[in-house]
């Protein structure tokens, strides 16, 4: 992603009044021991890397950050963050505006596949700027999926790889950010490498990974972000947020949502925190 020298968040995301602020920012900072968790060292780090490069990662502190982390817990709103400790709620949620993206010149959308409609604008956009720049067709591979088809997918891929290499490849149901209908798997058929990580080496997904934030979505799992999302090097994988957190998260030089958030690092599951306690 590129980076600039930060700028000061957006008035977007002010929510008053001021003592109201207080108070809920106090009780963020405290809520279930976040920051004494041990997990957010590979977080502390990367800000203090980011620190050393002159960027500056949000904070609880912000009062311009109080009102949109409060929204990150609703499975309905478009800043929700899912992940293995954070599963939907309702489990089974299903999202009610989806829409199907139209195919053009600019977007193969054959399989007819539906996300939200803010995102489903967004990639359509995206995908118009990308084909106009000579970058070619962008392809859906994969947009929302439901509850029932997520568990049926992550069986697919446990017979495959085991059940440690679906775990670093596949969410569980519920888990799944394709299940918000925020996400969207992304290709360029004709510059090969559809779904695998040598996409982020091809002139699209070159592309994609410095422009994608002007659309407001952001390349969910990085490269060396494993140990925080839980999951291996993704660049096809694509995550709506609106274009103002975008941008915040590319100018400020952000890698995962659970940073931006100041989020427990999540790369593994509940259950499996308790098995590795018990071993």
């Amino acid at each position: 992603m590129p980076k600039s020298t930060p700028r000061k968040r957006s008035p977007l995301f002010i929510f008053g009044p001021p003592v109201l602020l207080s108070i809920l920012g106090f009780g963020l900072l405290i809520q279930s021991g976040i920051l004494a968790s041990p997990k957010l060292e590979m977080i502390n780090e990367q800000n203090r890397i980011s620190a050393a490069q002159g960027l500056v990662p949000p904070t609880l502190g912000l009062t311009d950050y109080i009102y949109p982390r409060l929204t990150i817990e609703s499975a309905n709103q478009p800043l929700v963050v899912v992940n293995k400790q954070r599963a939907l709620d309702p489990i089974d949620f299903a999202p009610s505006n989806l829409v199907v993206m139209p195919s053009s010149k600019s977007l193969d959308n054959s399989r007819e596949l539906v996300l939200a409609s803010s995102a489903a604008n967004a990639l359509v956009l995206m995908a118009e700027q990308m084909h106009a720049e000579g970058y070619g067709q962008l392809f859906v591979n994969s947009a929302y999926r439901t509850y029932d088809y997520q568990v049926e997918l992550f069986e697919s891929k446990t017979r495959q790889y085991g059940l440690a290499g679906a775990l670093v490849r596949s969410a569980k149901a519920g888990h799944s950010e394709h299940q918000t209908g925020l996400a969207v798997d992304v290709s360029v058929p004709a510059q090969g490498c559809a779904i695998m990580t040598c996409f982020g080496e091809t002139a699209a997904g070159k592309w994609v990974a410095s422009n994608s934030w002007q659309f407001g979505f952001i390349v969910r799992y990085e490269e060396e972000t494993t140990a925080i999302t839980g999951y291996s090097y993704e660049p096809w994988h694509l995550r709506f947020v609106g274009e103002a957190l975008a941008a915040e998260y590319s100018e400020n030089g952000i890698h995962t949502l659970e940073e931006f958030w100041s989020l427990p690092a999540a790369e593994f599951y509940p259950e499996e925190d308790a098995e590795s306690k018990v071993d």
